[in-house]
């Protein structure tokens, strides 16, 4: 170890008053520059602000289909917004359910809600922290439509055995939720490319972001048209109905211009920064792994591009003579100086998933019933909350940063009698809590 690392480290964590952090300076997200604000610039001086797919924004949908390995991508206003389009596109409604990963964003459940649909929540492997296929057979019935496998952090589920489950039933679906996916490969192909249908975010935090916006995708082409449809206020697509298409009920959904000039740019940026990303990650795992107190969540072998939204890692405080999980994320945050905190509150008790809150889901006393979030049982979603630590890919992206997590966690090893007293202040949670 370096002399001057070796100071910093004989000093003690950041957080505790020691040397300054390894990483003194937020990262900058995202990256941004010339090209976005000429692109923004052509939008202005246009006037082609906004149509149902308007020249950037069919220019973006081709550009990331190859990206992913896609065949259809319409673009919408947000994931959220994809994710129920999904579901109308697949034609969900009462008395159908639908297979839901228990550690996921609220909106994944809650689109299924907004179709009239049950989801029925599902525990999911401690060691990827993404959908038990186990859990996923056990909880299909006769009603079972539709399955979502959610790519989480930075980690994706077995998607080979959750397609062949899938198909082995009549009608099922899969819905791949991809919002922490860009650029992920399963095998040989892009994330998104194996379910029925998929869904992308583009939101402030995602990889590939222009604030908000978000896409769905498809290899069917029946389905693209409805999806053209639903995004379009019901209009046909292109205006003039194709063979299979049929009428139907929908809204305005569409992506401006504005957020598909942003995401051109980005593009531009994307595959260096997902290299640097998937460089910076693999190191980060290697210091995890032999911190003796973290556990990273398991890449399959089937992962050939794992996701790069965040590294997730199991916090064990037996291994750091006690110090509480709160205490080292708040103390990994101010070495890396970026927010580091829990995953998912599991969706069985999170205060963020209330569906009995909107009079508009009282459909039934049965339907009522079934979408009472504490019928779950998600003990393995409950202790990854309990003992997550998730870092955000912005950390990733810094010069140098392949060192830092390493030089982060001996800061804090060796500064454990430092933090526990820290921790031990006055007050309920200690002075600085």
């Amino acid at each position: 170890m370096p002399d001057t690392v070796e100071r910093a480290v004989a000093a003690g964590p950041a957080l505790t008053g020691g040397s300054r952090p390894v990483a003194p300076d937020p990262p900058v997200w995202p990256e941004r520059g010339e090209e976005e604000a000429r692109l923004l610039q052509e939008v202005l001086l246009d006037g082609a602000w906004s149509a149902p797919a308007g020249p950037r924004t069919a220019r973006f949908e081709r550009r990331f289909a190859e990206l992913q390995g896609l065949t259809h991508v319409r673009c919408v206003t947000s994931g959220t917004t994809a994710l129920q389009l999904a579901c109308e596109a697949l034609g969900l409604g009462p008395g159908d359910e639908v297979v839901v990963p228990g550690l996921a964003e609220q909106g994944t459940a809650g689109a299924v809600l907004d179709a009239n649909a049950v989801p029925v929540l599902v525990d999911v492997s401690p060691d990827t922290w993404c959908l038990d296929p186990a859990a996923v057979a056990a909880a299909i019935t006769d009603r079972t439509r539709a399955v979502i496998a959610v790519h989480l952090y930075g980690a994706m589920p077995d998607l080979t055995e959750l397609a062949a489950l899938v198909a082995a039933q009549n009608g099922l679906a899969l819905i791949e939720d991809c919002a922490h996916a860009h650029g992920a490969r399963w095998g040989e192909r892009g994330a998104g490319a194996i379910g029925t249908l998929s869904v992308f975010g583009f939101g402030a935090g995602r990889t590939l972001t222009a604030g908000e916006g978000g896409c769905v995708t498809t290899d069917d082409a029946v389905l693209a048209d409805q999806l053209s449809s639903l995004r379009d206020c019901g209009r046909p697509p292109s205006g003039t109905p194709p063979p299979f298409w049929r009428p139907v009920q929908s809204g305005n959904h569409r992506m401006t211009e504005w957020q598909a000039a942003v995401l051109l740019a980005q593009l531009d940026r994307f595959e260096e920064q997902r290299e640097r990303r998937e460089r910076v990650a693999a190191v980060w795992r290697e210091a995890a792994e032999g911190s003796g107190f973290l556990r990273p969540a398991r890449l399959l072998p089937g992962v050939r591009r794992p996701p790069g939204h965040a590294l997730a890692l199991s916090y064990d405080e037996r291994a750091l003579d006690g110090v509480p999980v709160e205490t080292f994320r708040a103390a990994l945050a101010a070495e890396l100086s970026v927010p580091v905190g829990p995953c998912f509150q599991p969706l069985g008790d999170s205060p963020h998933y209330r569906p009995r809150t909107k009079r508009k889901h009282w459909l039934s006393a049965a339907y009522w019933n079934a979408i009472d979030p504490a019928r779950s049982d998600l003990p393995n979603c409950a202790a990854l909350h309990r003992t997550s630590v998730v870092v955000p890919h912005t950390a990733m992206l810094r010069p140098g940063a392949e060192d830092h997590l390493a030089q982060a966690l001996e800061k804090i090893a060796r500064g454990a009698d430092r933090l526990r007293r820290w921790r031990a202040g006055p007050g309920p949670l200690g002075s600085h809590l």
